[in-house]
């Protein structure tokens, strides 16, 4: 996911840190950085939601706690394949990404299961096994596109069969033999330029004839072929490789590994790392309510940063900030209250000073970079600076707050 900065305020929040987080937000926004993001460690108090509401403003993202989330490290542009599209087009697609796994969907997007490498190799190494009699769940034109081959006669090109795949290699008193112990419907014969097998095969109405080499049949057996009902398509390759891609031809769905769990943005690190120990491919799709895919996530992705920042606002102090903080950077402190103990990786910027409200820090920060502040933003500021000093009452309240409340 993108680089979010949470900008947040204390756990329990009362209006200065809530309207401080805000104004600050829209200040980093105004400078040209949409990253930043104003939230808040807890629910608004009634005066806080009543200011909130009177002047028409969003309240900013409640997060109750910043414990590390699949959401803070998983990828979010992943591409995903429908489940009818071809092995050998999924494939193709994986060799472009760099983590060479791909979650396979339904026509509405809903997670199904992961293609992946291993889960691959061992579905091939299955089918191809030659002590066992496998067909071949795929469709015309699965195998039409698998082969770049160019269609002379095609009948029900979409619809998935069981393709029992026959190449023509031995005499034609042999392959009738051969091809009749099958059901025509599911008969799909690889030949060559061998004009007698053409005929036998558009006789015995065989599903598919796949000529090899551009070999094209003649006039008079397309005529019967098409009266037969027989699918007839021209691949570009000789026998041996049309032979092998044409494995490559079933919807990806057989390959995809079903035995993968599926996680959701908000559950946490520490919960999925079993999970993602038992993954063959260390990988796991990232999926919303309706389960479809929303992201992905890998071991690899865990080692690397989280995507969150964090600027505090109104505290500096460990036991006062949102639960788990300690897990990001820190980038900034801006407060007004005594300096506690929070401990950092980097330099950062610190702005404290002894001022009644830190809305006054924010509002003093948008004079500095000579950025107009908006209406909204300094109705909510000026809330805060009359809050935190009691209306300029409290024993806190210093000459730059008055100053600053009447600027607002």
């Amino acid at each position: 996911m993108k680089k979010t900065v949470y900008i947040i305020g204390h756990r329990n929040p009362d209006t200065d840190a809530v309207v401080s987080a805000y104004g600050y937000a829209k200040l980093k926004n105004l400078l040209g950085h949409p990253e930043y993001v104003a939230a808040r460690a807890g629910h608004l108090n009634p005066q806080t939601r009543y200011i909130f509401e009177k002047f028409g403003v969003s309240r900013p993202e409640y997060i109750p706690d910043l414990i590390p989330k699949v959401k803070y490290f998983m990828q979010d542009n992943v591409e995903t394949v429908n489940e009818n599209v071809s092995v050998w087009e999924a494939i193709g697609r994986m060799e472009k990404q760099e983590d060479r796994v791909t979650p396979v969907v339904d026509k509405d997007g809903k997670y199904l299961s992961l293609l992946h490498y291993s889960g691959f190799a061992k579905g091939v190494l299955t089918l191809l096994n030659p002590e066992k009699n496998h067909s071949l769940s795929t469709s015309v034109n699965l195998i039409l596109k698998t082969l770049n081959a160019q269609p002379l006669i095609i009948n029900d090109g979409d619809k998935i069969f069981k393709a029992s795949i026959h190449v023509a290699s031995s005499s034609t008193e042999s392959f009738e033999k051969r091809i009749k112990a099958y059901s025509a419907e599911n008969i799909v014969v690889i030949a060559s330029d061998r004009p007698d097998i053409h005929k036998l095969c558009i006789e015995n109405k065989v599903r598919v004839l796949i000529t090899t080499s551009g070999c094209v049949i003649d006039k008079n057996l397309r005529e019967l072929a098409e009266k037969n009902g027989v699918s007839v398509i021209v691949s570009p390759y000789s026998t041996s490789p049309t032979s092998m891609l044409i494995a490559y031809s079933m919807p990806v769905s057989v390959f995809g590994d079903t035995g993968i769990k599926t996680v959701s943005i908000n559950d946490t690190v520490s919960k999925i790392k079993d999970i993602l120990k038992d993954a063959h491919c260390k990988y796991l799709p990232v999926v919303d309510e309706e389960n479809k895919v929303i992201g992905i996530i890998s071991e690899h992705d865990l080692l690397k940063e989280p995507n969150v920042e964090v600027i505090l606002v109104d505290h500096n102090e460990i036991t006062q900030a949102v639960e788990g903080v300690e897990h990001y950077k820190i980038k900034e402190v801006i407060d007004h209250h005594r300096i506690g103990s929070i401990p950092t990786k980097d330099p950062i910027t610190f702005i404290n000073r002894p001022v009644g409200s830190t809305s006054t820090q924010i509002a003093g920060l948008y004079q500095e970079y000579k950025i107009p502040i908006p209406r909204d933003v300094a109705c909510l500021l000026l809330c805060g600076i009359l809050s935190d000093t009691l209306i300029l009452q409290s024993a806190t309240t210093t000459d730059t707050d008055r100053d600053m409340v009447e600027y607002l």
